[in-house]
């Protein structure tokens, strides 16, 4: 198929990685990297001590990104946040055309490009991020291009190096990629030849050197030495925070774990069968970042960028070997390279795409209020509450950008360390008390959706009342603190506890047309907050705990992790037998993911022995009956569900029962 008739899916898949990469700001660390930049403009020099917040303020922060914070900064001043967003994809955008730079082979086809590109964006698509490590990818995908052509064609652009690493290192903690990535191409070039390669050699040893160049100096290989620590299991930041997790220690897996799982296969079997045209630095980058990936997710984006200009080359090789067999497939490839952006555009666009892969990215541009705490900062700066602060790790950047207070915490883990982190995880199990003891503080700002135990705890010291809620955040003050602010009434948030009947097929090709609801998003997670609010059994520790285990179901059901919501609401039952909800929900969860109608049947049956009025639970019996091709108990159960005033029963009964 000749080239020119590529290009129609070349261009629907670049199209594709701009949707893909033009995102709403939601990361945790925004904040943070804008109030160090702003600092560092105003103060012309780079902190050396926290800056942030109360707890830590002699702790040594070593800001090896200053750089990017700075080119953040700028962006602000000059185009504020919806800037910020479209700075993001431009990044983005220069990273597509740099592998596909180093797709540019005559002996690479049209068809492995752009599936190599395509898969390569929806791999990495959780990393996309106002985050410096969107300069670690340009400039390591950079610096394997310019050593690919020095490698294989003798094209010397090695003078580009040092420039690269200058650059890094003041962007990046990461920029140790560089150095390594460096070595073992000169160490390959020396297994090839038998002698040192003196000009990569020379260009090398300036690369290390300008690493020095940067303001703290040697100090600045401290921080890279530090994060290598946070790989190991037990460390405290490896066991509790995701992206440091190992690949196959994940709950679950999404449609990007899925491909990363192939194009790691695709790496060894290939790297198999044409290791006869390997050279040592392929194998040796595929093995050390293939194991990169495999202990913790946040490195898999830096396996693609290895992985994927290499394994496409084999693919050409290997069709190289098939002759005419490959060019039968090319036409549906073709085809497919069309359906496939075609499809997932629309997707992007109305975040159907990142709600099915359990993501909270939403296309865009500007702050994402669902996911950073903008509106709960904006409560306390309207009403002056600048009294020390308790917050939970992810709000700490933005509040230390948007508020005149110290934080307690923020994301800074080489800056907070693993001690305070670890009263932190303490304070989750009944220790919520002795931190208040210890720090003080007048208002506890958090995630009432990760800190959950939190809440139960606060609830029941009796000295706190809730003034603010939203969709992520919750504010308490204490009752000496903002008494002219009155306490939220807890009647006035959402009440349904009952998690909707997923319409698989329905809702997917709903996803196409129809823009993901936030505002019904953020009313389950406040009813969700409510239910933590008003739990029965105040006294009762089991009862609490099971509570907290169907709320954590609840939350899990609605964002799709539908095993993780199945084993959260077995603990729930087995902490408190006589949980009706709990039943209910499990049926509904059983029903509607796993069709598993009778043991669905059978929860809702326990959960109407528990409470005989229950009209929710009718509903879903009769619903689990009716898929069982019994309309007759169906209708039944309807009609009771009917009877005791459920909209949805009488819908179905009209629907389907008036034969009956």
């Amino acid at each position: 198929m000749p080239l020119r008739k590529w290009i129609l899916p070349l261009v629907l898949v670049s199209a594709l990685v701009f949707v893909l990469s033009l995102r709403q700001l939601s990361d945790p660390d925004l904040g943070f990297h804008l109030k160090y930049g702003k600092w560092i403009v105003t103060n012309q020099c780079v902190p050396v001590n926290d800056l942030s917040t109360y707890t830590v303020p002699t702790h040594a922060y070593i800001d090896l990104h200053w750089l990017f914070q700075v080119v953040l900064y700028g962006v602000y001043i000059l185009t504020g946040y919806p800037g910020i967003s479209i700075f993001v994809c431009v990044l983005s955008m220069f990273l597509a055309l740099l592998m596909l730079l180093r797709l540019r082979s005559p002996e690479i086809s049209p068809p492995v490009t752009c599936i190599a590109l395509f898969a390569f964006f929806l791999i990495i698509e959780p990393r996309i991020a106002p985050r410096p490590e969107m300069f670690t990818f340009l400039f390591l995908a950079a610096m394997l291009l310019i050593l690919d052509l020095y490698a294989a064609q003798r094209k010397n652009m090695l003078y580009l190096l040092p420039v690269i690493m200058l650059l890094w290192c003041n962007m990046h903690a990461l920029f140790v990629i560089g150095l390594v990535v460096m070595a073992v191409y000169f160490i390959s070039l020396v297994i090839r030849y038998r002698k040192f390669d003196n000009q990569l050699l020379t260009w090398m040893i300036i690369s290390w050197l300008v690493c020095l160049i940067n303001p703290y100096g040697i100090r600045g290989f401290a921080l890279p030495i530090e994060l290598l620590t946070r790989f190991d299991p037990n460390n405290i930041y490896n066991q509790h925070i995701q992206e440091f997790i190992p690949f196959f220690s994940q709950p679950h897996f999404v449609i990007r774990d899925y491909l990363f799982i192939i194009l790691l296969g695709i790496s060894a079997v290939f790297t198999f069968l044409t290791f006869d045209k390997r050279k040592p630095h392929i194998v040796i980058l595929l093995l050390l970042f293939g194991f990169l990936a495999i202990g913790s997710v946040r490195n898999i984006p830096l396996f693609a960028l290895i992985a994927v200009p290499i394994i496409s080359r084999q693919l050409s090789q290997l069709s190289g070997k098939t002759g005419q067999w490959c060019n039968h497939i090319n036409q549906p490839l073709f085809v497919l390279m069309i359906i496939f952006p075609a499809l997932l555009i629309p997707r992007l666009f109305t975040n159907a795409y990142y709600t099915g892969n359990n993501s909270f990215n939403k296309t865009g541009i500007g702050i994402d209020n669902a996911h950073l705490p903008a509106q709960a900062a904006t409560f306390l700066l309207n009403n002056h509450l600048d009294e020390r602060i308790i917050n939970s790790i992810g709000f700490g950047g933005w509040f230390s950008w948007t508020l005149p207070q110290p934080v307690f915490m923020d994301g800074r883990l080489e800056v907070m360390q693993e001690p305070l982190y670890r009263e932190v995880t303490q304070s989750w199990n009944d220790g919520l008390e002795n931190l208040i003891s210890r720090y003080h503080p007048q208002l506890i700002v958090y995630n009432y959706l990760k800190y959950y135990p939190w809440t139960l705890q606060i609830k029941e010291m009796g000295n706190w009342r809730l003034i603010y809620a939203d969709g992520i955040a919750a504010i308490f003050a204490s009752n000496t603190c903002a008494e002219e602010i009155p306490a939220v009434d807890l009647s006035s948030l959402p009440s349904s506890d009952i998690p909707g009947m997923h319409q698989t097929f329905r809702d997917w090709v709903r996803g196409f047309y129809q823009q993901t609801d936030d505002e019904q998003i953020s009313r389950q997670h406040l009813d969700l907050f409510r239910l933590q609010m008003v739990s029965e059994r105040k006294n009762d520790r089991r009862g609490l705990r099971a509570v907290t285990f169907f709320n954590a179901a609840n939350l899990k059901y609605n964002s799709g992790d539908i095993n993780g919501a199945l084993a959260d609401y077995d603990s729930a039952i087995m902490l408190q037998p006589d949980y009706a909800k709990a039943f209910n929900n499990r049926g509904i969860l059983l029903a509607s993911a796993f069709r598993n109608y009778t043991g669905a049947i059978s929860d809702f049956t326990r959960a109407i022995e528990i409470n005989s009025a229950y009209g929710d639970a009718y509903l879903g019996r009769g619903t689990a009956f009716f898929m069982m091709k019994d309309p007759a108990s169906a209708c039944k159960d309807w009609k009771i569900a009917w009877s005791y005033g459920n909209s949805q029963a009488a819908t179905l009964v009209k629907l389907h029962c008036t034969r009956q």
